[in-house]
């Protein structure tokens, strides 16, 4: 990673591989930590250990291990002369040189003591879990890492109080505080160096040795790499087209645990737990000897071939020109976010809510009440992104219109509608949630489909041509083509949630009707959608106009009318009436 840009650099360069279709911005060489701190990463927490001057601490109890009174803060020593910030004259250190020199420094001589609280700008946190009982107040220590989660926060430059005390052996602090008023450290000079105070190897010492035992076990912040978890298998057979329904199986998509021992034997479905997933991952000492084997993950999918001969590789093409791009954004990648929102806030009303079952349908179903509620966020958190997504397809249009790429004669206008196509046949593109319709928009998400290849093929055109386009551009692009995935996952979890349910689909959907578009129950419903669309729309120009503040205004009005056009929805839903979403539409004007 030395050698890996230290800038965003767009032109192609045979050194670094070009995207894959659908991967995500993380695995781009540009967004590696390593290009921050090139070489070996180390260990965040071993720069807290000296966040104070004069003290050094050590976290314990990383992993929970009980209200045993070893966890937290644990005061390593206290010296003045081995730290050489005392060696700087101000104010703050001289009379903080002077506490650890006098009674301060004489307390924490002797005993185990622990970091007790912390307390800045008036505001004082106990390092401590507080249980009230009837006749007594429990204090348990906080485990190690939630306390240098707090210390994280201290804010430098600015006075700090820290308190220590002695504990029993319950974990209970005993005796008098010791109290300490001074500021936090800083961590880097105007030189971007780390002070002396920190010895070599020290801020590694905490990692394991050799590197690879970290690439196995260590879940911390500080390991830099894309290390992916749970994979999906090779996708060996033709990938569905948007609409259809097949088989996760008989494509050949499993999920895969990518720690596992390689073989053909062991590519089944990655465990539910780490548990069960350890007796087939390469052990501690076997990963310094078979790291090699681990398969490179390409768009969330395992492969043993170069990009190049991918699948899916010959899938992707760049547009021919900048101006096909624009007609491709504008009649029919920007619509059908749009449509697609539509479609899944219609099937997100259609589930029941998770106050509908009843008591007797909860005593046979206990997991009823929570299954509920974890589909219908799925469902809402997708149609949330496609939205975004809508914003994002304006945004790069409004920027190639200012920035002189439009055709000749043209400019740009707010996108804020469906597909035609979904215009015309609105009774088949809203569904309810049954488990046919979350299949088949499990393969519209599916990876290397249409919608997939359509924003590969942008994000190759405004990487092709370095410094053609604005600054920001590709990397909204590659937001959009990297979200595919996470709402393939999110619909695939959804609909096996619910086929426990198979046999009675009535216990997690409504009977809901699709009403007419003169039905006047849900004319109210029709005009609160029109008005976030007009809405939508004024803020998109007003934004393309560099009016920001009319468009916060849209923005806040547009919200609004979201937030009772949902309460509307669910009223509707609840009566067992779904709303026309494509009906009567009033357009882009």
């Amino acid at each position: 990673m030395a050698d890996a840009p230290k800038k965003l650099n767009h032109a192609p360069d045979p050194r670094y591989p070009q995207p894959v279709l659908g991967n995500p911005a993380s695995s781009l060489m540009e967004s590696g930590v390593g290009n921050c701190y090139p070489g070996l990463e180390f260990d965040l927490r071993q720069l807290d250990v000296r966040f104070f001057p004069g003290l050094t601490f050590e976290f314990l109890g990383i992993e929970p291990s009980g209200p045993d009174g070893t966890q937290g803060v644990h005061l390593v020593n206290a010296e003045v002369e081995s730290d050489p910030i005392f060696a700087r004259s101000e104010l703050w250190l001289d009379a903080l040189k002077k506490q650890l020199n006098g009674a301060a420094g004489a307390a924490l001589g002797s005993g185990t003591w622990y970091l007790h609280s912390i307390e800045q700008h008036g505001r004082r946190i106990d390092l401590y879990d507080f249980n009230v009982f009837q006749n007594a107040t429990l204090m348990t220590p906080y485990e190690g890492e939630t306390c240098w989660w707090v210390i994280r926060g201290i804010e430098a430059d600015a006075d700090l109080t820290i308190a220590l005390t002695q504990r029993d052996p319950t974990g209970q602090p005993t005796g008098n505080p010791v109290v300490l008023q001074g500021r936090r450290r800083r961590f880097l000079d105007e030189d971007g160096v780390f002070p002396d105070v920190y010895r070599a190897g020290e801020l590694t010492a905490s990692m394991c040795s050799p590197w690879t035992h970290d690439f196995r076990d260590c879940a911390c912040q500080y390991w830099a790499s894309n290390h992916p978890d749970v994979v999906l298998g090779p996708v060996v057979g033709p990938v569905g087209e948007a609409g259809t329904s097949q088989d996760d199986a008989a494509q050949g998509v499993t999920f895969l645990d990518w720690l596992r021992r390689r073989g053909p034997w062991r590519d089944v479905s990655a465990p539910a737990t780490l548990e069960q997933a350890r007796p087939d991952d390469y052990d501690p000492f076997e990963i310094n000897l078979r790291w090699e084997e681990l398969s490179f993950v390409l768009q969330g999918v395992e492969t043993e071939s170069k990009p190049d001969t991918l699948p899916m590789a010959g899938l992707r093409q760049s547009y021919p020109t900048t101006a096909k791009a624009i007609e491709d954004l504008e009649t029919d990648l920007a619509p059908r976010e749009f449509t697609l929102a539509m479609s899944y806030l219609y099937a997100l009303f259609s589930l029941r809510a998770p106050d509908e079952p009843t008591a007797e349908e909860q005593r046979q179903w206990p997991s009823l009440v929570e299954d509920l509620r974890a589909v219908r966020q799925f469902i809402l958190s997708v149609a949330l992104s496609e939205m975004t997504h809508m914003r994002w397809v304006n945004q790069i249009l409004w920027t190639l219109s200012a920035s002189g790429h439009y055709p000749p004669g043209r400019r740009y206008q707010p996108v804020v509608r469906p597909l035609p196509e979904a215009m015309r046949t609105g009774a088949t593109s809203l569904r309810p949630a049954s488990l046919e319709v979350l299949q088949q928009f499990v393969d519209i998400e599916r990876p290397a489909n249409q919608l997939d290849r359509e924003y590969a093929g942008l994000v190759d055109h405004l990487r092709e041509t370095p410094g053609e386009f604005p600054d920001g551009l590709y990397e909204l692009a590659v937001r959009i083509d990297s979200d595919g995935l996470q709402h393939f996952q999110k619909f695939r979890d959804a609909a096996a949630i619910l086929s426990r349910y198979h046999l009675k689909p009535e216990l997690f959907l409504r009977q809901m009707i699709l009403a007419g578009p003169g039905d006047g129950s849900v004319a109210r419903a029709l005009q609160l959608l029109a008005g976030i669309v007009a809405a939508t729309h004024d803020g998109y120009r007003a934004e393309a106009a560099d009016d920001m503040p009319g468009a916060e205004a849209s923005l806040l009005r547009a919200r609004a009318a979201m937030r009772d056009f949902q309460a509307e929805a669910e009223a509707l839903a609840r009566l067992g009436i779904g709303i026309p979403f494509f009906a009567a539409w009033p357009g882009d004007a």
